[in-house]
């Protein structure tokens, strides 16, 4: 089994109630749910039978999206403009994080990294031990 995000609740954490955005939401979901479920252990991602396994790796899931969401919106022309008005400054939220300007592509990452495999790049640690010599 694989993991699976719905439109509507990333819809619905995004606070969004038209359909001006499905076709992106939509694309998001198609490209980062595979790579997601990749980064899952696979004993994880079969573990169907544990209901709360598969609803945590939904959710961090849907919180990647989401957050991926809101950054697309935040690049978009006129979207992270900022507008000084005398000593009034109206900025979009998340403008100083511009990558996870709402916190929850970090967040979904966080709550999914007790079940990813480790990262290839990574080097194992070896402890190397000596004993030291008396000197006489």
């Amino acid at each position: 089994m694989s993991i699976t995000v719905s439109r509507s609740r990333v819809k619905e954490k995004c606070g969004i109630s038209d359909t001006t955005y499905d076709t992106v939401i939509d694309n998001l979901i198609s490209e980062l749910v595979p790579a997601i479920s990749f980064a899952i252990r696979d004993e994880h991602i079969a573990d169907t039978g544990n209901g709360g396994l598969q609803s945590t790796l939904t959710l961090g899931a849907t919180e990647i999206v989401c957050g991926e969401f809101a950054a697309q919106l935040l690049r978009a022309p006129g979207g992270g403009e900022l507008v000084k008005l005398g000593v009034l400054t109206v900025q979009p939220v998340g403008r100083d994080n511009p990558a996870d300007p709402t916190g929850l592509a970090t967040q979904g990452w966080a709550r999914l990294a007790p079940y990813r495999k480790p990262e290839p790049a990574q080097k194992a640690a070896v402890a190397v031990t000596t004993t030291p010599k008396e000197i006489e």
